[in-house]
């Protein structure tokens, strides 16, 4: 079992991370140097190359690849990164080229510019079942939602997404998911983890998860879902369930228990503590010992 936080290629609603598990890597190591700049390819994103493409249209090419995705992304940050490189890598030429014919998708970005091997155009797989562990969960607990997949021909780099709607603000909400190195053949699975825990979306707004039935739905593809470049391949969608509860009641509070005459071992916390009368512990010198107010001391019993 591969577990990873895997890379998200959409924002959701919420600060929420999901934690994605597959019953093979995600991100396998590879010696072929184009694999190299897949990653860093994809950083660039849909918005990176809309961004790109404005510059391009609108004030031209000046200056190398640095001066270009300065002014695209001057957010900095993994996009302006991975364009830096990849143009780098590639050319500018070849990069403009490819950033105008490539429709905003960045899957298909990486495969014509060789950052991201071309996909198979004969993968296949199906989607077999969804579950939820557990079917029934309190609010603020995990829950795990998984794919079985069942994979006739390796697929090549793509991605899959889950999607989930219920009751509450913080639905629905959508992550997707990249899938560098594809799903190899064989019986696969996918699952993705999510704390249904209340919190803020980005202007701060409260998003929470309340009791009922919520739906999740996974879809899968080779190359962007809903992309028509060549190599993509849309393997589809299928849904599933899970009824989330209120949480469970907090333990009651123990109330404390009263100091004993007993357990104290000087005169002065002897004389401070009451018994279970209400009156003033005493202090017996004879036995160097603290007790009850209606006990025998030093030979009388106290009145």
């Amino acid at each position: 079992m591969v577990r990873m936080v895997a890379m998200s290629m959409l924002a959701v609603s919420q600060a929420i991370e999901m934690t994605v598990e597959s019953s093979f890597a995600l991100d396998a190591a590879s010696v072929n140097s184009s694999v190299s700049l897949c990653n860093p390819c994809f950083q660039i994103g849909g918005q990176g190359i809309n961004q790109l493409l404005n510059i391009i249209l609108n004030e031209g090419v000046v200056g190398g690849c640095g001066s270009l995705c300065a002014a695209a992304i001057p957010a900095g940050g993994a996009a302006a990164i991975g364009c830096e490189l990849v143009c780098s890598a590639v050319g500018v030429k070849a990069f403009v080229a490819a950033i105008d014919k490539v429709d905003l998708d960045p899957i298909y970005l990486c495969e014509v510019l060789h950052a991201c091997p071309a996909a198979p155009d004969d993968a296949y797989l199906e989607l077999v079942q969804v579950a939820a562990q557990p079917g029934i969960v309190a609010h603020g607990d995990d829950i795990q939602m998984g794919l079985e997949l069942n994979v006739t021909n390796d697929t090549g780099v793509g991605e899959f997404s889950i999607s989930i709607d219920g009751p509450g603000s913080a639905t629905p909400l959508t992550q997707s998911f990249f899938l560098k190195d594809g799903i190899p053949h064989g019986e696969q699975m996918l699952s993705v983890k999510l704390t249904l825990q209340d919190g803020q979306d980005e202007q701060g707004f409260p998003t929470t998860f309340e009791p009922g039935m919520y739906n999740f739905s996974f879809h899968v593809c080779q190359g962007e879902c809903g992309s028509a470049h060549p190599h993509s391949k849309d393997f589809g969608r299928m849904i599933g369930t899970f009824n989330m509860t209120a949480a469970a009641p907090s333990p009651p509070t123990p109330t404390p228990v009263p100091p004993s005459c007993f357990e104290q071992m000087d005169e002065k916390s002897c004389e401070s503590t009451k018994d279970m009368m209400g009156e003033a512990c005493q202090w017996c010198d004879d036995f160097f010992s603290c007790q009850d107010s209606m006990m025998p001391c030093n030979g009388q019993t106290v009145v």
